[in-house]
């Protein structure tokens, strides 16, 4: 076969133009680090090298949402942190207030510490985030969660939130909640359980208290009936000198049969009764229908019960146990949410820790697909001048053959 001058001079610069292209890759691969300079190197690899980089960017996303996670939830604690501190020292004026000895000019004087205690938390409700948005209002976080208003005759103190938790991915599968609402933590607590004297029959007089409130509480929320109102009556008879019998009104059903004494006081399930009377007179009380009160009315309550000059004795022992049972159950409330702030703390550290695994193992993987091998690299790059070299000079002594250079 014969091969022509055109022929030969194509190949031996085709032969020159491949070698400098592969050592070019060389040179490239060296001075970039990276194996895989173009997705036709390793399309199986290649794919690997984008799919690991879409994971590894997701996960520093996530770890982004985890100290975000992490700030709110700090934050929140906090705030929370300084409400609590703040009721107790107003459990504590209010236990001090109880006392028969002090003076109405000292309950005057914890009335102020107690209202200002109250502002206090009231602002505290309404913390807001470094965003500006309010913490406790769930997803009206543009707007204050609670709201005053002074001249209402009845809660001067509102949520105007709603229950809406917030959620921020920390993970592919799991998700945290990254705020409370103040409808759970200040809004649904339980005011005071209580009961009252609805009528009576032939008995000369007839008083009711509540004496041991666990106990109470306890036969309330066994007892209360939301659906029949009717069952939630009971009827207290007199049976002889020395026993009284109770019933529930509505079912008709025999309670208890208990030890009486006409004037003389006796306790049932907490309740405080002295009745005076003789067989076959009956007294009837009821169930009081649970009622929820946020910390700031509770205590916006009992400051206007210290200033009112007419209570009495009894009214304000009254409106001190209604006072305390409502602050209980708000600290108790904000313990629990400060629970569940912990929790999602830990859970968020145990997904950052093992993001943090992925993380190191991804870029490992990506590594040790598209990562240049040094030593072998550099290997290549003599390997390649060797050719280019040779190819270089084949060229000049296959292109100097001509007939003329013998003449």
């Amino acid at each position: 076969m014969r091969i022509s001058t055109g022929q030969l001079y194509d190949r031996s610069i085709q032969s020159v133009l491949d070698n400098q292209a592969d050592l070019s890759d060389i040179q490239q691969q060296l001075s970039s680090g990276k194996k895989l300079l173009r997705p036709s190197d390793d399309p199986v690899g290649a794919a690997q090298v984008i799919r690991l980089t879409e994971e590894i960017d997701l996960i520093a996303q996530y770890k982004k949402n985890t100290n975000l996670l992490t700030n709110s939830l700090e934050q929140e604690e906090t705030v929370l942190s300084s409400v609590n501190n703040a009721i107790n020292r107003a459990r504590v004026l209010m236990v001090q207030s109880g006392n028969g000895i002090i003076s109405t000019g000292d309950r005057k004087a914890i009335a102020i510490e107690v209202g200002q205690i109250r502002d206090q938390v009231f602002d505290l409700m309404n913390s807001r985030n470094p965003a500006g948005e309010y913490i406790f209002a769930g997803f009206q976080s543009a707007s204050p969660a609670f709201s005053l208003n002074a001249s209402a005759t009845g809660n001067k103190y509102n949520f105007e939130g709603d229950g809406g938790e917030n959620k921020i991915k920390v993970s592919d599968t799991i998700s945290l909640q990254i705020n409370n609402s103040g409808q759970d933590v200040f809004e649904d607590v339980l005011a005071r359980l209580k009961s009252t004297i609805t009528g009576s029959l032939g008995a000369t007089s007839a008083s009711l208290e509540v004496k041991v409130q666990s106990a109470f509480d306890k036969f309330h929320k066994n007892s209360y009936d939301a659906v029949n109102p009717a069952n939630n009556e009971f009827e207290v008879r007199i049976i002889s000198a020395t026993q009284a019998q109770i019933t529930n009104v509505g079912s008709g059903a025999l309670l208890d049969t208990i030890d009486f004494s006409s004037g003389s006081a006796f306790l049932y399930k907490g309740l405080e009764f002295n009745i005076a009377g003789t067989t076959g007179n009956t007294v009837n009380f009821q169930l009081e229908k649970p009622e929820k009160k946020n910390i700031a009315e509770t205590l916006n309550d009992f400051v206007n019960s210290l200033n009112n000059p007419n209570i009495s004795e009894g009214g304000l022992d009254e409106a001190l146990s209604d006072a305390l049972v409502g602050v209980d159950n708000s600290l108790t409330s904000m313990a629990n949410a400060i629970s569940e702030i912990g929790g999602r703390g830990n859970v968020a550290d145990s997904v950052l820790a093992s993001n943090l695994d992925l993380e190191i193992a991804n870029k490992s993987a990506r590594s040790n697909i598209e990562d240049v091998d040094y030593a072998v690299a550099v290997s290549e790059l003599s390997r390649q001048e060797t050719a280019l070299q040779a190819a270089q000079a084949t060229f000049a002594r296959v292109t100097g053959t001509s007939l003329f250079d013998f003449i």
